[in-house]
């Protein structure tokens, strides 16, 4: 199984963390397990944990999304996972789509991708 990790950043600052929390929920297609946005000192975090079903492959994928804001800069660290199936458990891209619709969404919000590997 691989995982694929998105690391984004944006200066921009156009919506704050828990309104982007809010948009991820409703644009990204997937159940929303859990997704607490907080304030840590003078900073704001949000994670989120999504999980969908792939028919393709019968099998789950999951997304963990943090995102976060110091004031001067907001994060995000996007991982894909899971999706894998049977004794070869693969995933057929599966948590790669999962984490590029998160991608996706942030991007259009001003994030500029800045990492993306597969591990």
């Amino acid at each position: 199984m691989s995982n694929q990790v998105i690391q984004m950043r944006n200066r921009r600052r156009w919506k704050s963390v828990e309104d982007l929390a809010y948009l991820l929920r409703d644009e990204i297609n997937a159940d929303m397990i859990f997704g607490k946005p907080c304030q840590v000192g003078s900073g704001d975090v949000a994670l989120l944990c999504f999980e969908r079903l792939f028919f393709r492959n019968g099998s789950y994928a999951s997304l963990t999304i943090m995102l976060t804001d110091d004031g001067d800069v907001q994060t995000a660290d996007i991982v894909g996972y899971g999706g894998g199936e049977g004794l070869g458990n693969f995933s057929w891209g599966a948590n790669r789509n999962f984490a590029e619709m998160a991608e996706g969404v942030l991007r259009k919000q001003g994030f500029q991708t800045y990492s993306a590997q597969k591990i």
